[in-house]
């Protein structure tokens, strides 16, 4: 399984109440349709294309863009390395055509998951050497990233991964690279004390997270993971981490700005929200990138709050797209699992694929 690389404003869609699919009946739906259904979440099949995205989005709404290969799970050490190959390939492309933004942190970025490196999962049998090559797979992109002066993210995978690809990311910032990014997931209980080893070099992507874990580590209710999300983002802020906050739940936002980046006077520069390319949230977006949000809430604030939200109102917020991008191969099994973990989007796609707004 090789991933080919170097290829509108989404209609306004309010959310019906659909009954979506049974997580086993969405097993037996065929390929082509799930991919029909996702078109509107995937940036493209080849990075060119997912590049064209990201340009266009910008120059159209003034979204920022994290370009992420589709791809899990490694079969054999050749997948691995052109894995390597197209991440290196990615980043190339991505410097040699940067958006034209005034603050850095708007720049294009890269995400990856760890799985991709290594042919052996966390604790099988003699995975530490499999493990091993993956770090220095991980570092070799993550080296020629810094070089290339573009920021990249270590994605979360299911908590069989957790300890490698944290422990993966404080000896990356411990080595020196100030370019790097990982991902937390509210909704593992290990989460709470994960926070304790960051700090102000750090950025981390706070979701609740997308893969059924069991009910002894995890939680197993969204409101719960949501309102976990904010929790958790409140203490990265104090640390001084720069916080993506990555949820389409419009409440989870709102508390996550009223909660956390208000009260604890956190700079526009020092955190960003992220939604996935296609899922409707335009008027949300727009307020948010134009500072008209704030706008509203200054009404009835005062003294420093009034003061900051200013500030927030004449900076916007960030507003970064997740754009995921494969052949059909790869970016199957990605469809169907965010179909199960969101059933809304079986919605948003036929929608969609009907032209209704």
């Amino acid at each position: 399984m090789l991933v080919q690389e170097p290829a509108l404003k989404e209609p306004e869609i309010k959310e019906l109440p659909v009954v979506a699919p049974n997580p086993s009946i969405v097993d037996q739906i065929p390929l082509k349709l799930i991919m029909l259904l996702a078109a509107p979440y995937l940036a493209g099949k080849t990075a060119e294309a997912a590049l064209r995205k990201a340009h266009q989005i910008y120059k159209e709404q003034r979204f920022c863009s994290t370009l992420d290969i589709l791809g899990e799970d490694a079969t054999v050490d050749e997948d691995c390395q052109q894995s390597v190959y197209n991440y290196v390939s990615l980043i190339d492309l991505v410097a040699k055509s940067p958006l034209s933004v005034t603050r850095p942190e708007q720049q294009i970025t890269v995400s990856f998951k760890p799985s991709m490196f290594s042919t052996a999962t966390p604790g099988s049998p003699a995975a530490q050497k499999h493990l091993d090559r993956a770090y220095e797979r991980i570092e070799t992109i993550v080296n020629h990233a810094r070089q290339k002066q573009i920021r990249v993210t270590l994605e979360a995978e299911d908590h069989n991964w957790t300890d490698f690809h944290l422990d993966t990311y404080f000896a990356l910032i411990n080595a020196g690279y100030d370019n790097v990014g990982t991902v937390l997931q509210s909704r593992l209980f290990r989460t709470r004390n994960d926070i304790k080893r960051f700090d102000e070099r750090m950025r981390v992507r706070m979701v609740i997270g997308i893969y059924n874990e069991p009910a002894q580590i995890a939680a197993t209710q969204k409101p719960i993971m949501k309102e976990l999300a904010v929790e958790y983002a409140s203490d990265l802020c104090q640390r001084g981490t720069y916080v993506e906050l990555a949820s389409h739940d419009n409440d989870c936002v709102k508390n996550f700005l009223e909660r956390v980046v208000v009260p604890q006077r956190i700079p526009a520069n020092k955190f960003e929200v992220q939604h996935l390319l296609g899922v409707p949230r335009k008027d949300l977006q727009q307020s948010l990138i134009s500072g008209q949000y704030f706008i509203e809430m200054a009404k009835t604030a005062k003294g420093k709050d009034y003061e900051h939200l200013a500030e927030l109102a004449r900076a916007g917020a960030l507003m970064r797209m997740y754009l995921p991008y494969g052949t059909e191969q790869v970016a199957g099994p990605y469809c169907r699992r965010r179909l199960k973990a969101n059933p809304n989007m079986f919605a948003y796609g036929i929608k969609n694929l009907l032209h209704i707004q």
